[in-house]
Parts: structure tokens; sequence; C-alpha cells
């Protein structure tokens, strides 16, 4: 009988400190100010061929009619010049 109280008590004071512990942790948290300054973003660009968004300081570029152009990889490049050369026959 000793035993059952015993171990019914251990019981009891283990979920009380997980219940404690977890309640200081929220407390904690709640209270404290995030230390990371948030990240900077990055410029993006989108290409015109695919759509992609392209980091500008990455993509390949292409200046056209006074206007610059970014891509996300050399095929969209090449795409986009045939596309432009096939309107100027036109």
């Amino acid at each position: 009988m000793v035993f059952g109280w015993l171990i019914r008590f251990l019981v009891v004071m283990l979920l009380v400190r997980l219940v404690w512990k977890f309640i200081g942790g929220v407390v904690e948290g709640a209270a404290r100010r995030p230390q990371i300054p948030p990240a900077k973003g990055v410029p993006l660009v989108r290409d015109p061929v695919c759509g992609t968004y392209v980091d500008q300081a990455r993509a390949l570029t292409l200046r056209r009619k006074g206007g610059m152009h970014y891509f996300c990889s050399e095929y969209c490049r090449t795409a986009f010049q045939q596309e432009s050369r096939a309107r100027a026959r036109d």
C-alpha cells in the first residue's frame, strides 16, 4: 500500500514539474524579443519567356530597345532573341 501511494506521489510530482517547465518556457518565449534581425529581401525580376522570378544580381541580361531584360537561363534569353527577330521580320 505504501508503494502505491509513493508511486502516485512521484507521478503527480513529475506531471507538476513538466507543466511548470512548459508554462515557464511559454512565458520566457513570449517575453523575449527576437535577437536575429530580419533578413533583407533581394530584388527579384521576372523572366519574360517563362515567367520565373530571378535574383536580379544573378540573372542573365539583354539590353534591347533602351530597356533591360532579365532571364533565368541561356535558353530563355535565346528564345527571347529569336522571338524578337521573328517579330522584326513580320
